[in-house]
């Protein structure tokens, strides 16, 4: 088998240099508001997809093909990195990429059974295959700058957190509850206590760059990616090399 292992690490080279770039630009995107990140975004997804279709093809020719080349079957139309929603489509997208790879390696099966959305309950990969399907074949997927504000209360045993802006209903009149035991009040987006309770006020607020349409954040997708997929590869070719 000629392995891909060496072109999976220099693709992922490559894609750490893009993340690191695309953090930088970010973090100057998020102050000035009007930096435009689609197209490095969207270079950084496609090595990341890159990557996992070379593994696909690795883990076929290692795991798949030797059993059904001595059975004289054909491999596969299309081989690509398979991603899904539910167990049963994952069952069903195995079965047509890598076919056979569940009895011949139960090990592989697994690895690429842990980080499907429906196992690692994190979507990470699902969102990155079906956004750059979008970038691929439709167009450039908007990103959109978004603010929240939380408000807190904070004091020895623990700490009350609202968000504030639109939608924000939590109300009482002054002193009918109480926070950590001392007499509150709940206002809409905000909490007022009696000063001589001692409690912490802290208000935050966070900016992100969101996928147009869509609750998935650009940076979270695109850090969580970049270093789920190089654990991946380490873990692959131990057991495919």
């Amino acid at each position: 088998m000629m392995s891909r292992k060496n072109d999976v690490a220099a693709i992922l080279k490559a894609a750490s240099e893009q993340h690191k770039e695309i953090k930088a630009k970010y973090d100057d995107a998020l102050r000035n508001k009007s930096m435009d990140l689609k197209i490095p975004v969207k270079n950084l997804m496609e090595n990341l997809r890159s990557s996992l279709d070379y593994m696909a093809h690795d883990i076929y020719e290692a795991c798949c093909k030797p059993s059904r080349s001595a059975s004289a079957q054909p491999d596969p139309k299309n081989i690509y990195f398979p991603y899904a929603k539910t167990e049963q489509d994952f069952r069903s997208h195995v079965g047509a990429v890598l076919p056979g790879l569940q009895s011949q390696s139960v090990a592989v099966y697994d690895l690429l059974l842990s980080i499907q959305p429906f196992k690692c309950n994190n979507t990470w990969l699902y969102d990155l295959c079906s956004v750059l399907n979008e970038n691929k074949h439709e167009r450039l997927v908007p990103q959109e700058r978004k603010e929240t504000e939380t408000y807190s209360v904070k004091g020895q045993h623990g700490s009350v957190t609202i968000r504030r802006g639109p939608g924000s209903s939590v109300t009482s009149k002054p002193g009918a509850v109480k926070t950590f035991g001392v007499p509150a009040q709940f206002m809409g987006d905000a909490i007022a206590s009696d000063p001589r309770g001692g409690l912490d006020h802290v208000i935050t607020r966070w900016v992100s760059f969101m996928f147009e349409g869509t609750n998935i954040n650009v940076l979270g997708l695109l850090n969580k990616s970049v270093a789920t997929i190089q654990e991946f590869v380490d873990e692959l070719y131990k057991n495919i090399s």
